[in-house]
């Protein structure tokens, strides 16, 4: 497994290497007719029923503007340079439904995206875009995987980007049978999300603790230190009453719940579709993207139809 995955790792630098010589797409106004923020473009595709034709969506001026599968959404996965300058297309490492392909994922082709990934497994795929499962048509773009993979999780800043998923889950000081501290955090939501020793002693230091998650990175704390304006996200991640406070609380309504609650002060708490588990562990691609903190490159580059 280690050599496969060295093997892997060999052959997506050979890979950048060569995509590095690839002339990057020349920069898109926001005001010109027709342009969209990738990720946007992506979302109005499925929201239309991720057909294989025609779709509309609004650009960013607002105006409605028109898109086909072929001309508009196949390049965002075939494309050299598309999500930024020296960057593979996604579809250079998901290149077949075959054990080659990472993920076992086809992005080559409509029928391969709709397929999803892990289709050798048993039962076989992984839904793409929401679906409840492969063949269906119950598209949720929000909780979708091709949605936390292209948006939600670049945090905390500055831990290297490894392809094998090795470092997704945490440093893994803890916890290693179930999912390192991402899964301690998941075992701790489930249980309730309890103020108890559990939160003091395992939980409240993985936001207040410098170095935590990786050498050299800031807590998360550091950035998100009260519920004020100039914390990021009007978000205080030092206690546990800011933490189940949320995110923009200053907003109306205030607060965005991490945990998966409907809303703050509930405790239907679901951490399979809260926001801290996406932005703890679901998104490191496409490999290679600088980490923005004011996330204005989150929804991917701006593109025209055509992808020009």
């Amino acid at each position: 497994m280690k050599k496969e995955l060295s093997l892997k790792g060999m052959l997506l630098g050979a890979l950048m290497a060569t995509v590095a010589a690839t002339p990057a797409l020349a920069e898109i106004a926001e005001s010109t007719p027709g342009a969209v923020k990738a990720v946007d473009l992506m979302a109005a595709w499925v929201k239309a029923g991720a057909p294989n034709g025609k779709f509309t969506y609004k650009d960013m001026s607002g105006n409605d503007a028109a898109g086909t599968f072929d001309v508009d959404i196949l390049p965002l996965f075939t494309k050299d340079n598309i999500w930024g300058d020296d960057l593979a297309a996604c579809s250079s490492c998901h290149t077949g439904n075959t054990e080659e392909s990472l993920h076992e994922m086809d992005l080559t082709k409509y029928e391969g995206i709709l397929k999803g990934g892990d289709v050798l497994a048993q039962p076989p795929g992984v839904a793409l875009f929401g679906e409840s499962m492969i063949g269906k048509t119950d598209y949720d773009w929000g909780h979708s995987k091709m949605n936390a993979r292209l948006r939600n999780n670049r945090m905390p800043p500055g831990i290297e980007f490894d392809i094998t998923e090795e470092n997704r889950d945490g440093p893994c000081n803890i916890n290693k049978d179930n999912g390192c501290e991402v899964g301690a955090m998941g075992d701790w939501v489930a249980a309730g999300a309890k103020n108890d020793d559990t939160f003091k002693n395992v939980i409240l230091p993985m936001f207040t603790q410098d170095n935590y998650w990786a050498p050299d990175t800031a807590s998360c704390a550091s950035c998100h230190s009260g519920n004020t304006e100039e914390s990021l996200h009007e978000m205080d991640l030092t206690s546990y009453d800011g933490i189940l406070r949320g995110g923009d609380v200053l907003a109306q309504p205030p607060g965005v719940p991490l945990f998966g609650q409907s809303a703050i002060g509930k405790t239907d708490y679901d951490w399979g579709h809260s926001k801290m588990k996406g932005r703890l562990r679901d998104n490191r691609m496409p490999p290679g993207i600088e980490f923005d903190i004011t996330e204005e490159n989150r929804d991917g580059p701006i593109v025209l139809n055509g992808n020009r």
